[in-house]
């Protein structure tokens, strides 16, 4: 049985919190967070211990696996901390806010022997799943490029560390690594070169609120990446592979579920079946405690989302600079 303990019990903690529940072999030891009124809910509905320290929760000897939920900057320290600790740790995305604190990060895990996996969430998607499937199966031929996009209108009601450009708020950290990481997954190959806008166009807050961008990847593909947070404007979600002897939609790009994913060929579309469940933060924990307990990789290694923040930071260069950015690791 491992004891879990989350720090930060904030919106993004909601799936883990149910997560932790859903199996037999974890149960919800701790919290911790700095807002009293949320933390004493929280406590309250699982019947936890509550910390206002995220060190507190550390020194709980019932604790052996910490997840954490924090704003972005904070990833690096807590999670050191954790690991240093004796903890085993599960870190939301993105990892860090840039490469140094990654290798911080990984530097750590390997000095104290501990589990690090990070949580990107949309490879246990079940639609997301099927997609990989195919494309590993080659359904319809070689992969050539894809485009992932999603527009939504967003309320700018948040916290204020969130619409911040120097505290790594916005559309970018936020939702933008999740874009990489589908490209990244589904392509199986690494990003070489990028060119990008990332900006505030439709805010007045300083954090983005619309990306493009260009990725080549190293085995030949290319992946377009757009999101946009609307002042005014309408939702539309959507991703499309073209392939050498076809085509696959999600029709509901990042939202897609059991009924979106359709194959394409010679003018047809036909609809696949997505039979699994869409839990996917469960199934995301699921996945890591088996490798905790088997002395295994987890499927989402620390390496691999390093070089994800080595992309999403290299597009806000090239944003910066106007220019393709070459990725070398």
């Amino acid at each position: 049985m491992h004891g879990v303990g989350i720090i930060g019990v904030g919106s993004v903690s909601t799936g883990h919190l149910r997560a932790v529940a859903a199996f037999e072999s974890t149960h919800l030891q701790a919290v911790a967070d700095t807002d009293a009124e949320r933390l004493a809910r929280v406590c309250a509905e699982y019947a936890c211990q509550g910390y206002s320290s995220y060190e507190d929760l550390l020194a709980d000897e019932g604790v052996d696996l910490v997840i954490v939920c924090l704003p972005h900057g904070l990833h690096c320290e807590v999670t050191v901390a954790a690991l240093e600790a004796g903890k085993h740790v599960l870190v939301e995305k993105p990892m860090a806010v840039n490469v140094e604190e990654c290798d911080a990060m990984i530097a750590a895990a390997q000095r104290t022997g501990n589990q690090l996996s990070v949580g990107h969430m949309h490879r246990f998607s079940p639609a997301n799943r099927a997609v990989k499937k195919l494309l590993r199966e080659q359904a319809v031929g070689d992969l050539v490029c894809l485009c992932d996009e999603a527009y939504r209108p967003f309320n700018p009601n948040r916290s204020p560390w969130y619409l911040d450009k120097a505290t790594h708020g916005g559309l970018w950290y936020q939702n933008g690594i999740h874009l990489i990481d589908r490209s990244c997954w589904w392509t199986g190959s690494r990003v070489v070169a990028v060119k990008a806008l990332i900006d505030s166009r439709f805010f007045e807050f300083s954090a983005d609120d619309v990306a493009m961008a260009l990725l080549q990847f190293e085995n030949g593909v290319y992946s377009t990446l757009i999101h946009v947070w609307w002042r005014t404007g309408g939702s539309r979600f959507s991703t499309e592979f073209v392939c050498t002897d076809g085509m696959l939609q999600l029709r509901r790009g990042i939202e897609s579920g059991r009924n979106d994913l359709f194959v394409g060929r010679d003018g047809d579309w036909e609809q696949v079946e997505v039979s699994e469940d869409h839990h996917t933060t469960t199934r995301q924990l699921g996945a890591f405690v088996e490798a905790i307990d088997a002395g295994t990789e987890p499927p989402v290694t620390a390496e691999y989302a390093r070089h994800l923040v080595a992309v999403l930071t290299a597009c806000m260069e090239s944003s910066r600079l106007g220019r393709e950015v070459v990725i070398s690791e």
